[in-house]
């Protein structure tokens, strides 16, 4: 199990981009593959979304429910255990799906895919991906980790772009963006309907 505890502020970054891109700020979002909770907090600091933090690990969701608590959030974010291959919600159920860095270690990308696509409501966005919102935040997180541990910090498993692409299609995901580049590797869509 890997946290980040650096305190480089990834998540407050990414967390406005996608609000900067969506503009979805009420409602009902769910992060996938929510770890210990940070984006669901930042997003909750800057939105009136109530957030369903999902996760698979029930030691995950422990950490997560620590910070929550810390943070004031109680009201705001619900921890949820589940697997995205088969997410714990109904159809057109979430205004805003978002997930940082959990997609690497997905089994089976295209069901993954289509089953975020099914909990979305028509209107709805996804924020799917991993990276540290910039090139410059991802220098520092590498260098602040290698200086707090001794060592660089262990890259996540690599998804091949093309395969990628196969998979959101494959879900039914006609129209989306892909981006990879230095910020990371995202897949950014909305559902039409």
């Amino acid at each position: 199990m890997l946290i980040n505890r650096t305190r480089v502020p990834i998540y407050p970054l990414i967390a406005n981009q996608i609000i900067r891109k969506f503009n979805i700020t009420e409602g009902t979002a769910i992060d996938v593959g929510a770890g210990p909770a940070s984006l669901s907090i930042a997003m909750a600091r800057i939105t009136q979304l109530d957030i369903y933090a999902m996760d698979i690990s029930r030691e995950m969701l422990e950490i997560a429910q620590k910070s929550i608590e810390k943070n004031s959030l109680k009201k705001r974010i619900t921890l949820i255990t589940g697997d995205v291959k088969q997410m714990p919600f109904q159809d057109e159920f979430a205004d805003l799906i978002f997930s940082r860095g959990s997609m690497f270690f997905w089994k089976d990308l295209s069901t993954s895919f289509k089953e975020i696509y099914r909990v979305l409501k028509p209107g709805g966005a996804g924020y799917i991906g991993g990276g540290f919102g910039s090139a410059a935040l991802r220098k520092k997180v590498k260098e602040e980790f290698k200086r707090k541990n001794g060592k660089s910090c262990r890259n996540p498993p690599k998804i091949q772009v093309d395969a990628l692409e196969i998979a959101v299609l494959e879900a039914g995901i006609a129209d989306y963006l892909l981006i990879n580049d230095e910020s990371g590797l995202w897949v950014l869509f909305e559902k039409t309907g």
